[in-house]
Parts: structure tokens; C-alpha cells; sequence
């Protein structure tokens, strides 16, 4: 890079002042704003893309450009297969050239060129960089040239200069952003007070509200939950995320039965999206059984039953006619219910008999 270091004192005063800007960044509109002009000038550059990682932890960025929006616009679905992603992921932070990241491999032959073409774009030459901070990423930076001559070395230089900027500017936007996407959310579930999990198009958990996990440690066990949430539940979402194929309505609602308890959940499109896609929320609703845990243990299937009945308030003959015995039958089952509870009335086997306090989503 030695042909570079004749421009050394003009582009530190440029570099200085980038960073200025970027310091000064509150959206990554802003981020954009303040590098665009100089790199796509100082580079010889036709389009400038800055992305951002998405809150909810899926793969690919949300970008800033005014140009390749056709291009990126669903690049979760293909950066797998983006051969600037495969390169630059592994030299975080470095900023590679086409030449650098194909490494001989034609472009004409890479998934990156088909959609450029397909998107009505002749992207020919990039200069890119992932952005990282520790382990996790924040963002991206890409630099397209539609000719078929290369980033200079200069060009490579100076960007290669205030990647540290940028990269701090996007991890402060990401952070924001993902405290504001939160809070969004939780927003939106708080207004149906029961437990909520929201989940991506891939079933992975973005937020839950504070009564969900323990509600689904206590349905199912340790080996059915990833991340707390069930696995057939995630696979649910997963088919009701999908646009290729009509999804049958009877995964919008389950019904989970142990016992006399019951759960009711309800899959539905959260009102709060990222990247124009859809956010599912699972919202739960725990039936439990009236009768407190203690006593209903000391009693048999048909003395439940009758307590059931005493719960409801029937009198003996509508309880002798409902279970199909005789009303002698169901003075004796009373009898044992009091025994076995230290109760003496209907009313304060009633009363003292229901269950503790509920707790949200929970009756």
C-alpha cells in the first residue's frame, strides 16, 4: 500500500472528520449519511451498502443503501451462499476485495452474481468487511464497483482506516436498537396479561414474558425444551412462518391436558415485525384444576368428581343424576371428603378447598 501514503496527510483530516460524524451517529440512516459521500468519491465507488445485525439474533444484516436495496433486501434468506459473507466472516473487521475473497473462483459463477444480475444490478468488484466486537457480530460495510476495475490499494487503505469507527457506531446502533425492539415488544404482549413467548420465523426465542418459562419448565420436561421453549413448538412456527404453502389453521391453537389441568395456547403473527418479517407470538393459558394440590391427592377419581360437583354448588339428587348413582352413594362420598380434609360444610369445604393465588395466565 505504499502508493497510498502520498495522500497520508489529506486523509487524515478526512479520517479525523468521519469519525467526528460517525461519533455523532444516532440511526444507521445517520451512519450512512456521514461516510457515503467520501467513500463513494475517495473510492471510485458506484453503491455503498452499511448493515446492521438484526436484534433477534437471525443471520444476515439489516442494511442502509440507496442503490443495491434490490440486492439485500432478502439477504437472511441467501447469506449462506454470499461469497463476500464466507470471506469476511472469518477476517472479522479486515477489509478484503473481490480478488482477495474468490481467490481464482470466477464471479460469474458464485450465487452473489446471479442475484446482482437478477436484481438489474452489474455489480462487478467489492470491497467489504464484516464488523465484530469481541465474538458477536454488529455489522457490515460493502462497496460496489460496476466496472471491471479493481479497488485500488489506496481505495482499500482509507476504508480499512475507519472501520473501527464504524464498527463502534453500528454496535452502539445495535444495541439501541435491540433495547427499543425489546421493549416493543414487550409492549405488545404485556396488553393480554398471559404468558407470552415471542419467536422468530425459525422458532428461536426473541423475548418471553417473565411467567412463560417457568409455566413450560412445569408442562414439560428438560429433554422436549430448547432455549425453554417445547421443540414441536418451535417446528409449529416454523410451518406457520412459511410462504410456499397453505398452512392448515388448526396449528394457530393447541390444547394441552395433565389431569384436571389444562393449557390453552394460540399462535399468531406478532404486530411488531423486523425486516418486513413476521414475529410469532405463542401466548399460554394455564387451567388449572379449582382444588388445591394437597387435597386433590387424598382423593379418589369419583370423590374428585363429587367435590366437582360441591365446587358447582349441585345438590345431592343433581349430583346422583350427573354421576349416575344414588343420592346414598353421593352422601357417603361427601362424608369421606370431609373426613379426609377436616372440613365439616359444603361451604367451607368450598371456601378452604380452592386452590392458592394465581398467578398471571393462570386461573
Amino acid at each position: 500500500m505504499g502508493k497510498a501514503r502520498k495522500f497520508l496527510a489529506p486523509e487524515q483530516a478526512l479520517i479525523a472528520e468521519l469519525k467526528e460524524a460517525l461519533g455523532n451517529a444516532r440511526t444507521l440512516e445517520d451512519v450512512y449519511e456521514a461516510i457515503s459521500h467520501a467513500l463513494l468519491t475517495l473510492c471510485e465507488a458506484d453503491h455503498l451498502a452499511v448493515g446492521c445485525a438484526n436484534p433477534d439474533g437471525t443471520a444476515g444484516l439489516q442494511w442502509k443503501t440507496e442503490t443495491v436495496h434490490p440486492l439485500l433486501k432478502d439477504y437472511a434468506d441467501w447469506v449462506q451462499e454470499d461469497f463476500v459473507f464466507r470471506a469476511t466472516v472469518v477476517q472479522p473487521n479486515v477489509v478484503l476485495s473481490d480478488v482477495q475473497m474468490l481467490r481464482g473462483q470466477p464471479l460469474t459463477e458464485t450465487e452473489t452474481f446471479r442475484r446482482s444480475q437478477g436484481a438489474g444490478l452489474k455489480l462487478k468488484r467489492v470491497l467489504a468487511s464484516l464488523l465484530f466486537t469481541e465474538q458477536d457480530l454488529k455489522g457490515g460495510i460493502a462497496l460496489y464497483r460496476e466496472s471491471s476495475r479493481p479497488f485500488t490499494l489506496r481505495a482499500q487503505w482509507f476504508l480499512q482506516q475507519i472501520i473501527p469507527s464504524i464498527s463502534k457506531a453500528v454496535a452502539r446502533l445495535q444495541e439501541f436498537y435491540a433495547l427499543r425492539f425489546e421493549r416493543d415488544l414487550l409492549k405488545a404482549i404485556a396488553m393480554g396479561g398471559s404468558p407470552v413467548l415471542v419467536l422468530n420465523g425459525l422458532g428461536r426465542k426473541v423475548v418471553d414474558t417473565g411467567p412463560a418459562i417457568p409455566l413450560l419448565e412445569r408442562w414439560f420436561p428438560p429433554h422436549e425444551l430448547s432455549d425453554g421453549v417445547p421443540r414441536a413448538w418451535v417446528e409449529r412456527v416454523r410451518t406457520l412462518a412459511r410462504f410456499d404453502a397453505a398452512v392448515d389453521p388448526r396449528l394457530e391453537s393447541l390444547t394441552l391436558e395433565r389431569g384436571a389441568d389444562r393449557l390453552d395456547v394460540t399462535f399468531s403473527p406478532s404486530t411488531v415485525t423486523w425486516g418486513g418479517r413476521n414475529l410469532w407470538q405463542v401466548r399460554m393459558h394455564e387451567r388449572a384444576h379449582w382444588m388445591r394440590p394437597d387435597w386433590k391427592e387424598k382423593l379418589t377419581a369419583q370423590e374428585s368428581r363429587v367435590a366437582d360437583c360441591l365446587h358447582e354448588g349441585l345438590a345431592n339428587k343433581e349430583i346422583s343424576s350427573r354421576l349416575g348413582c344414588s343420592v346414598e352413594t353421593v352422601k357417603v362420598h361427601i362424608k369421606s371428603l370431609f373426613e379426609k380434609t377436616g372440613i365439616h360444610s359444603r361451604a367451607e369445604f368450598v371456601a378452604k378447598g380452592r386452590r392458592a393465588s394465581t398467578t398471571s395466565g393462570r386461573e
